[in-house]
């Protein structure tokens, strides 16, 4: 009923789990607890509005809602193309094989896993650093990095799924960078397209704001949004 989860366990440096069956919340107090004592945490995500575990037994088996993604779809057909945008560069990681460390990026400030106990700023971006690495060497082609005047303003890392389209698994803006997130996201998507890529998704935060707007200004189709809960030790 709960999985290992061997990314998050290897970053966190204790086991954690995700629980992938929710007849878990269905279980005794004692039985939930026999799952749960060999993690440090445990996540559980579940669409909002669906079939999902009631509040009352989420909170009975100890888990509390830390975030709420909001899943979107985007067309790279007809985005805007500011003039500004010629300023910018890309580099492809198949081209120009590129890494970075997590010093270099820019906090992730309204990121779910900053809202675990006892994690700091540095691990949380330790995470993201890492499992860019992860990413890059299996996935180069679609895997890029914006550059202004010479400079890395930031990279987007993303794993083509075929017909489904892009997945635009992170984004991260450099840690100083000069760019808005507006022209750093429209760079990144035109240079996608030109790869033959039309159409992409992911989900967001609804804590980031600022994505939001970014995404409701270029016209993404906004989905069925997930909560995402956590049990911690």
């Amino acid at each position: 009923m709960i999985h290992f989860n061997e990314f998050n366990s290897s970053w966190w440096g204790e086991p954690v789990g995700i629980v992938v069956d929710p007849e878990f919340f269905n279980l005794s107090p004692d039985l939930r607890a026999d799952h749960l004592k060999q993690y440090a945490w445990v996540e559980f995500r579940v669409p909002l509005g669906g079939s999902a575990p009631s509040l009352r037994d989420l909170h009975q088996a100890g888990f509390y809602q830390f975030d709420t993604q909001i899943n979107y779809r985007l067309s790279f057909r007809g985005l805007q193309k500011p003039s500004s945008l010629d300023e910018l560069n890309v580099e492809f990681a198949d081209e120009f094989p590129f890494a970075f460390l997590a010093e270099d990026v820019k906090s992730f400030e309204q990121e779910r896993f900053s809202r675990l106990p006892g994690v700091s700023q540095r691990l949380v971006n330790q995470r993201y650093a890492l499992w860019g690495e992860t990413h890059i060497k299996k996935h180069p082609s679609t895997c890029l990095r914006v550059l202004y005047k010479e400079r890395v303003e930031g990279w987007y890392l993303a794993d083509d799924t075929g017909k489904k389209g892009l997945n635009l698994t992170l984004a991260m803006l450099s840690k100083g960078s000069e760019i808005s997130g507006l022209l750093f996201f429209l760079k990144a998507y035109h240079a996608f397209a030109g790869r033959g890529h039309r159409l992409g998704w992911a989900s967001f935060s609804v804590y980031n704001t600022a994505v939001h707007n970014i995404y409701a200004g270029i016209g993404a189709r906004f989905l069925n949004p997930w909560g995402y809960w956590l049990w911690a030790r």
